[in-house]
């Protein structure tokens, strides 16, 4: 029989030691900010979902993502509006939206490892994929 190995001993096998990692971030402007604070509305789901939405179309934009990947508390509202238990349309719409905004942000290769080790990045993917 083949003896299966543990995830922790396949990931420490196939890990390259970390490189320092250094972003410089950029601060939002006044609207942006205010994307932002309004895709972490837990109030107001809709308001929740149409910042995501926007947020998603600024970052489809070429230009826009190098700057938004490295905007303050972008990727922490994305993490967050992509965390949320999507229970019925809107919530799932905030959601998709919020997703799909980090796959544009991480399309650039300079902004993949940025993106990937963003706290909360990579398990809210993995969860979504799951579900």
């Amino acid at each position: 029989p083949v003896a299966f190995r543990s995830e922790d001993i396949i990931i420490n096998e196939n890990t390259v030691p970390d490189k320092s990692f250094n972003v410089k971030l950029v601060e939002p402007d006044a609207e942006l900010e205010q994307l932002i604070q309004q895709s972490r509305d837990e109030s107001n789901i809709v308001r929740r979902s149409n910042a995501c939405g926007a947020i998603k179309v600024l970052a489809s934009r070429g230009s826009n993502k190098a700057k938004l990947a490295r905007t303050t508390g972008l990727l922490d509202a994305l993490v967050y509006a992509s965390e949320d238990n999507a229970v019925d349309s809107d919530a799932l719409d905030a959601r998709t939206r919020a997703v799909t905004a980090l796959l544009y942000l991480s399309e650039p290769k300079d902004n993949r490892i940025i993106v990937a080790k963003h706290p909360g990045v990579l398990e809210v993917l993995v969860k979504v994929i799951e579900e």
